[in-house]
């Protein structure tokens, strides 16, 4: 008789749990019974305007007895958190600034006013104090260490076009992802997967921003938001509108260009339905550079059974809007792309990045003139 009365209060017990679950689950969707992102403010050290690369990333911390912050290198899952730092590249150290955590269900995108907003902070540091007018979001492909991201990748960028937009455009990277090699592909999606879920805590950071009509009462609403995705990292921003959408919720005007550079996803991804088809919604325009000569792209175009977006084009170029651009770059590809094998022109091609820097400044001029 004990034994029967104990497992019927485990079942009531477990009973519990399922409905404290689902009511857990509905307040996350419902977004009324707690803030969905919890802001913490790290570190408000001023550290100056010299050389710091800006970055946010999803990685996990690393469990450290010292002071020094330092993440996870290898490899990142989910985390439902990011973090937002600046990399003194002097002296190779990183400042953890702010941290926002998401504090609904993993899969669900927040969608409630934020606040405490890491932005507000990023446009006082840089609007306000430096008069960067323009910022550039550049989400990187796969196969980069946490280390190859910021001492290589983001490094390489902000001297590569740093002379061109000096003063009046600051860069900062969205820093995920595996390392990762060519065989073990699918791990690259199923990270650029889980990440599309941290992306979506920076979008509502963004948006909740760019929406508080009452911030920008008294201060200049002037600042003009880029988001450059390269490889891999367009299949990120595939699968978070993916999702998005399935969540029913609306895409709204955040970006002024969103720029695609050797796009790892497929060439139908701006078909109805394939991810990329809603997306004139989020941005007043959108370039997709493509290179036929593209290495890594022809591979993936072998594990994907499919051409790729960044090689071939989308294949309904013909019903695209008049805001959607395409660049065709394969006769720009010259030897120093050889040792990537074409795909890495984003950093190394002198006259893609004259043609990048030209198309920017073409639609600044457009925009005066309106």
């Amino acid at each position: 008789m004990h034994l029967s009365l104990h497992k019927t209060d485990k079942k009531s017990i477990s009973g519990m749990r399922v409905s404290l679950f689902i009511i857990f689950f509905m307040a996350c969707l419902s977004g009324q019974a707690f803030a969905q992102i919890k802001v913490e403010v790290i570190d408000t050290t001023r550290h100056g305007v010299h050389d710091m690369g800006y970055f946010f990333t999803n990685r996990p911390l690393k469990k450290s007895d010292s002071e020094e912050v330092d993440f996870r290198n290898r490899w990142t899952r989910q985390t439902g958190n990011l973090r937002f730092c600046l990399y003194d590249y002097d002296n190779d150290f990183f400042h953890l600034k702010y941290q926002a955590t998401k504090t609904c269900h993993k899969s669900v995108y927040p969608t409630d006013f934020v606040e405490d907003n890491i932005f507000y902070k990023v446009y006082e540091d840089l609007r306000l104090e430096r008069g960067i007018h323009n910022i550039v979001f550049v989400i990187p492909g796969y196969g980069k260490t946490f280390k190859k991201q910021v001492n290589d990748f983001m490094y390489r960028m902000q001297e590569t076009y740093y002379d061109s937009l000096r003063g009046s455009t600051a860069m900062i990277l969205f820093a995920w992802g595996d390392q990762s090699l060519a065989p073990f592909y699918y791990k690259g999606r199923r990270s650029a997967n889980r990440a599309a879920n941290d992306f979506a805590i920076f979008q509502q950071l963004l948006e909740s921003f760019q929406n508080d009509s009452a911030y920008f009462a008294d201060k200049p609403n002037d600042v003009s938001f880029t988001l450059v995705c390269s490889s891999m990292g367009n299949q990120l921003l595939k699968r978070y509108l993916l999702k998005r959408e399935k969540q029913g919720i609306e895409l709204v005007k955040s970006y002024k260009r969103v720029v695609m550079i050797g796009s790892d996803a497929g060439c139908d991804s701006f078909e109805d339905g394939k991810g990329f088809h809603s997306i004139t919604a989020m941005t007043d325009y959108v370039l997709i550079l493509v290179n036929r000569t593209d290495g890594p792209l022809g591979i993936s175009k072998y594990m994907n059974m499919k051409n790729r977006l960044g090689a071939a084009g989308p294949t309904n170029w013909e019903e695209l809007s008049d805001s959607i651009h395409i660049m065709d770059v394969t006769n720009l590809i010259d030897w120093q792309d050889v040792s990537t094998m074409g795909h890495d022109y984003l950093l190394r091609n002198p006259k893609i990045r004259a043609r990048l820097i030209y198309e920017k400044s073409r639609l600044e001029q457009e925009d005066k003139q309106e």
